[in-house]
């Protein structure tokens, strides 16, 4: 099933200082859970894998640096989402992130992290506009595996 709806950008509540765009229906109805739902996005015409994420004003999504880079809006502003649950989602690790890893012999340390993490530190990686930036991270994300 596939869910279209408009949704502003808004801060999340608590701790976390964090942009998200609220679901605008019941994730228990629709896909029987209170948990976290892997979910396709279309954000403003461009995709996304990313997650739904209970909260106690209902279901959001992160509106991350990768979604904002992208679309190019910020807090209050409207988003157009087409979004549907990801029955099969699989991590692609780029090569170039695996090929520094596997140099380090700590692919596999990387590799039984949960999928969540090992995004993150992708897309941590990803976003950075320089080179250099992106080398950085690598490195710093080598000496934090092998540190564990």
């Amino acid at each position: 099933m596939v869910y279209e709806f408009d949704s502003e950008i808004k801060m999340l509540d608590g701790k976390m200082k964090w942009k998200v765009v609220y679901f605008p229906y019941s994730v228990n109805e629709i896909f029987s859970t209170n948990g976290k739902v892997p979910v396709q996005l279309l954000v403003d015409g461009h995709d996304f894998e990313h997650t739904l994420l209970p909260s106690k004003n209902g279901h959001y999504f992160v509106y991350n640096e990768l979604i904002r880079r992208a679309v190019q809006k910020e807090l209050g502003d409207q988003l157009h989402v087409i979004l549907k649950k990801c029955e099969n989602r699989k991590l692609v690790v780029p090569d170039y992130i695996t090929k520094n890893l596997e140099d380090h012999q700590i692919l596999n340390t990387f590799l039984i992290q949960p999928d969540y993490m090992k995004r993150e530190q992708i897309n941590y990686i990803e976003i950075a506009k320089k080179e250099e930036t992106k080398n950085n991270r690598i490195q710093a994300l080598i000496h934090k595996l092998k540190d564990k």
